[in-house]
């Protein structure tokens, strides 16, 4: 572990309070270790065998950092963001973007496992189903200093939505059951109670619309509205001497859908980045009130249209009356790094191919990975803060990259492992054909 970055070292120092004993936190160690360095399944036999000779222990003692050493996942959470709000601008609102996904996992006998609708597969006619676990997952997202425009999502806080066994009826004493609209509330209200002095907005897709319905006061929703939903002009103010309690809502209000006008010379035309495009819209803007949703204050809604017809309108509202047209587009469409997190956290950190089946391992496995995802892009940032980052040469088939990835930031760690082990162990009377064959073994071990 001495071979990596010193500024990596000194971060993942500032968790060791959530460990309550010296070797849970030499386990914690040794797995950070092989996690990052390994390039084949993520198992706890790949990760072991990345280590090298950092892992000392035996294979049981590793599978039980998981399943049974005691530590804190929430704690390490709780300290990743107190680190992240160290680094944002206090006097902008910090931007987090939710969502759900299915982490594959085969075998009947995994913890909360069950059929979930695979989105990656699915189309609007077809829907396929897989075998996993759904995660809700709560990210911030913060641009890096050194690449003007590129936004990275880091994952603060998970939460698994187990699915419950179909033996097990409810009854007048069951539990109720979360959903992922619930969980992503849950978490919401913990980084915002957490920090009342800073300003948040949480920009989600449209199936967690109805999170307005109880945000903090220092939070703001940015998400998708239904095209037929039912909108209400607010109150009016009730007479001080007629009985009875003050009306919640006024009179009803055309739906989205047919709240702009069918001409197309009206509505205000905007350059609009759209997905990493620049295209021209018509936006139609209004306040209203969707009770249904937002019963306690009124939203603003936009709608976008496509002046040649080309895409089906789109629909967004927030809870920020101030906000502008083209300011709630962009904020929506910046959720797209929270879908990268997903596909970084699958193809390169292997979150997929953990074999844990009990309860605790499976709480705990999928959390820790991403929060590493989180842990790797904050040594990144930090590291190159004051420098002017190179982009990475890029491959000869990828001419026009001009962007870090995740898989160049996961690559700058282990250069730095490699090339400080390496530079260690050479001296001025070395034995080439001993280093030569420890590099060998060395990279074997790990491909």
């Amino acid at each position: 572990m001495e071979h990596l970055s010193v500024l990596f070292q000194e971060l993942l120092a500032n968790f060791s309070c959530a460990f309550g004993s010296t070797p849970t936190r030499c386990s914690l160690l040794a797995i950070t270790l092989g996690w990052i360095l390994c390039s084949g399944k993520r198992t706890m036999t790949g990760i072991i065998r990345a280590a090298g000779t950092h892992a000392t222990k035996s294979h049981d003692a590793y599978q039980g950092f998981f399943s049974k050493a005691h530590w804190d996942m929430e704690t390490l959470w709780q300290l990743l963001v107190g680190i992240l709000c160290n680094i944002l601008p206090k006097e902008k609102p910090i931007l987090l973007v939710g969502d759900d996904s299915l982490i594959k996992h085969c075998g009947r006998k995994i913890w909360g496992a069950g059929l979930y609708r695979d989105a990656v597969r699915s189309s609007k006619k077809y829907p396929a189903y897989a075998w996993g676990l759904n995660w809700v997952v709560l990210t911030m997202v913060v641009e890096l200093p050194f690449l003007h425009g590129h936004q990275v999502a880091l994952p603060i806080m998970a939460r698994l939505n187990p699915k419950a066994p179909a033996s097990k009826k409810k009854g007048r004493g069951s539990a109720k059951k979360h959903t992922t609209v619930s969980l992503m509330s849950e978490m919401i209200h913990r980084i915002a109670t957490r920090m009342p002095e800073r300003q948040f907005v949480f920009c989600g897709d449209g199936a967690y619309a109805s999170v307005a319905k109880h945000l903090p006061d220092n939070v703001q929703l940015v998400s998708r509205i239904r095209k037929d939903a039912a909108l209400f002009a607010r109150p009016a103010p009730k007479k001080t001497n007629k009985p009875g309690r003050p009306r919640k809502k006024g009179k009803r209000l055309p739906s989205p859908k047919d709240t702009a006008p069918a001409d197309k010379k009206k509505g205000l035309v905007l350059k609009l980045n759209l997905y990493g495009k620049i295209v021209r819209r018509q936006v139609f803007q209004s306040q209203a009130l969707w009770y249904e949703v937002s019963p306690d204050r009124p939203v603003n809604i936009v709608i976008v249209r496509d002046p040649q017809n080309a895409c089906a309108d789109e629909f967004f509202f927030t809870t920020d009356l101030a906000l502008s047209a083209a300011e709630i587009i962009y904020i929506y469409t910046g959720r797209w790094p929270i879908e990268v997190v997903f596909r970084e956290a699958k193809q390169y950190l292997g979150i997929q191919d953990s074999q844990a089946r009990k309860q605790q391992a499976v709480l705990r496995t999928t959390p820790f990975c991403l929060w590493l995802n989180s842990l790797i892009k904050v040594w990144f940032i930090l590291e190159n803060k004051d420098k002017k980052i190179v982009v990475p040469k890029h491959d000869p088939w990828y001419p026009s990259k001009n962007t870090i990835s995740f898989q160049d930031m996961l690559n700058a760690l282990q250069r730095t492992f490699w090339s400080n082990l390496f530079s260690g162990m050479s001296t001025s009377d070395d034995n080439f054909e001993k280093l030569h064959r420890y590099v060998i073994n060395s990279l074997s071990n790990v491909a």
